[in-house]
């Protein structure tokens, strides 16, 4: 599954609800959902500013990877817009997932 939207605040629900649906399909538990959500919505935070935001979603029975990614990011970035470390953030949604990787233009989330 593959959705992309404007780079912006205003768009950001679409992500965040896609994923979240996509998950309850699926049959994640709520708890796992609940997180899931959080964290694309940070992910999606991060890489605002211009250009696009895409999302991309695979699955097995057991695993959900999603892919997002804004080539024209100036890098991750906080709700406020400043700069944030890529570790950092990678730490905050570690809490939230279980498996994360944070670049400049990229994020990648899993659960299951």
């Amino acid at each position: 599954m593959r959705v992309a939207f404007p780079a912006t605040a205003r768009f950001a629900p679409v992500g965040r609800v896609a994923m979240a649906g996509l998950a309850l399909r699926l049959g994640f538990d709520v708890s796992q959902v609940e997180n899931l959500r959080l964290a694309v919505s940070s992910a999606i935070a991060a890489l605002g500013g211009p250009g696009e935001v895409t999302v991309e979603a695979k699955w097995t029975d057991d695993e959900l990877d999603i892919h997002l990614e804004n080539p024209d990011a100036a890098g991750v970035a906080s709700d406020s817009g400043e700069p944030v470390d890529a570790a950092a953030l990678a730490g905050k949604l570690s809490e939230l997932v279980a498996n994360v990787s944070v670049s400049s233009t990229q994020i990648s989330l899993k659960i299951g």
